[in-house]
């Protein structure tokens, strides 16, 4: 018998998207259970009917674009930090951000953040660059060079290499929101909930959860894997201090948080959304 290949669309091709995919490829779940999963970029590839990127797929599910449906959620904690130079303004006082591009998920966390916090978001010069790794890095680019006084930048980079850089870390955004981020989220115009191969992945990667909870020498592996450029200690420690705290959860937890995370996207998007309900609903 032939393994099945299944396509897992993916957004932003750093840590908080893929590292449980990518423990799931090297500890040997997917093949355990008969399986291969490819990670594809979702926009070059829109056959894929798997996602990790719940965020966006919900979006698209609001603007009637896709059908999606949330199978698994990996964390309610957005792995995304405002960064800004040691000689930059206080975060109250900035006045230049580097931020993604207008009516993307991440930028509307970064906008509620800095509400929450009493920053006037609509007195800042913005500059919006790409989502994505290349948007990362162009948005450091534009810190580092003086151009911004802070940015927001993904699991592109291991916040202790961009410590090393000297900067400071104003913020992290899974500190003061909560939503469902990443997972696996099921195109229903395309695959069948009820498909074995879709439960196969859900066990797949929840098994990969839990070596990444035990911070094992795979996943250090998996992480160090998507950060280029980075020394081990940096996947280390992100994996210490981040992926491995904030990945995991209940049931119930992704329910609660789902819902409000779905009623606040409904009012922060820019165009009327479609009925969506129950996006969020783990396969037992």
């Amino acid at each position: 018998m032939g393994t099945d290949v299944v396509l897992l669309g993916y957004r932003d091709r750093n840590v908080h998207e893929l590292v449980c995919h990518e423990v799931a490829v090297r500890a040997g779940c997917y093949q355990r259970r008969g399986i291969e999963v490819e990670a594809v970029p979702g926009a070059a590839y829109p056959e894929a009917s798997l996602s990790a990127g719940l965020g966006g797929s919900l979006v698209e599910a609001l603007r009637g674009q896709r059908r999606w449906q949330g199978v698994l959620a990996h964390t309610v904690h957005p792995l995304f930090w405002i960064w800004a130079r040691a000689d930059s303004p206080a975060l109250l006082d900035i006045a230049r951000l580097a931020g993604h591009p207008d009516g993307s998920i991440v930028w509307a966390f970064t906008e509620q953040l800095l509400r929450d916090l009493g920053v006037r978001t609509q007195d800042l010069t913005r500059e919006h660059f790409p989502v994505g790794v290349q948007g990362d890095h162009q948005r450091l680019e534009a810190l580092t060079s003086g151009s911004v006084d802070a940015a927001v930048i993904g699991s592109t980079f291991a916040p202790s290499a961009l410590s090393r850089l000297g900067l400071t870390q104003r913020l992290f955004f899974g500190d003061g929101i909560k939503f469902p981020t990443v997972g696996v989220a099921v195109d229903i115009d395309r695959t069948s909930l009820d498909d074995p191969i879709v439960r196969s992945v859900v066990e797949a990667q929840r098994d990969a959860l839990t070596r990444i909870k035990a911070k094992d020498r795979i996943a250090v592996e998996a992480v160090r894997s998507l950060l280029p450029g980075s020394v081990r200690e940096d996947a280390e420690l992100l994996l210490r201090d981040y992926v491995s705290l904030q990945y995991g959860l209940e049931r119930q937890e992704v329910q609660d948080v789902g819902a409000d995370a779905l009623a606040w996207l409904s009012q922060t998007l820019s165009t009327t959304p479609r009925p969506v309900s129950n996006f969020y609903e783990e396969i037992a």
